[in-house]
């Protein structure tokens, strides 16, 4: 599997630092709509854990991939395709209340990886709670054997490309007009295991 493989990078999109866009109408099928403004638990004092995201987090996942990607979010049924298949290790940032306020996906499948997706929600933004998410990705990917993780960012989001620099990510290439619409560029990240070679 490769950058430009289908497998690899899937139509995924990253977005964490954007002001939420336009909401999707709900999905006809799901009797919860998505919430319009997801946002953290009022508590002062909240703290936050990581653990696996379940099917039974699907709401609220779903809840925030709708507010914060707008037009480019992944539908309710390939979300819950997501969470359940194959070679995907899929977290949720929970609240001490039980709140999900973000999520990340890997894909893993031999010496490759794709950060699939990773999102906060906007008042949590600016805690470090995306490279908290980034970070335990990474290292599930390389407990998992795998030796490069590839993830796409549009080129118009300079805090999300600030951030994959950071943690040791390199751009290796550009995807022409692949976010729609739009007709934003994507930018093709690289990091293998030791970081930038």
């Amino acid at each position: 599997m490769s950058a430009g493989s289908a497998a690899v990078g899937s139509g995924r999109r990253d977005n964490p630092s954007a002001s939420a866009p336009p909401m999707l109408p709900p999905d006809p099928a799901s009797p919860v709509g998505p919430d319009p403004n997801p946002t953290l638990p009022r508590s002062g004092s909240e703290s936050y854990v990581l653990r696996p995201a379940t099917i039974a987090d699907l709401d609220e996942i779903w809840a925030i991939e709708a507010a914060v990607f707008g037009d480019d979010a992944w539908s309710r049924d390939l979300m819950r395709e997501e969470l359940a298949a194959d070679h995907r290790v899929y977290l949720a940032l929970v609240s001490d209340s039980g709140v999900v306020v973000g999520y990340g996906g890997l894909l893993a499948v031999g010496a490759d990886g794709d950060i699939q997706t990773i999102a906060v929600v906007p008042g949590a933004r600016g805690g470090g709670h995306g490279r908290r998410l980034m970070e335990a990705l990474l290292q599930a990917a390389f407990q998992r054997g795998v030796r490069e993780v590839f993830l796409e960012v549009r080129a118009d989001n300079p805090v999300a490309r600030g951030l994959y620099d950071s943690l040791g990510f390199e751009e290796i290439g550009v995807r022409p007009r692949y976010y729609q619409p739009g007709n934003v560029d994507a930018i093709v990240m690289r990091r293998t295991e030791r970081g930038r070679e």
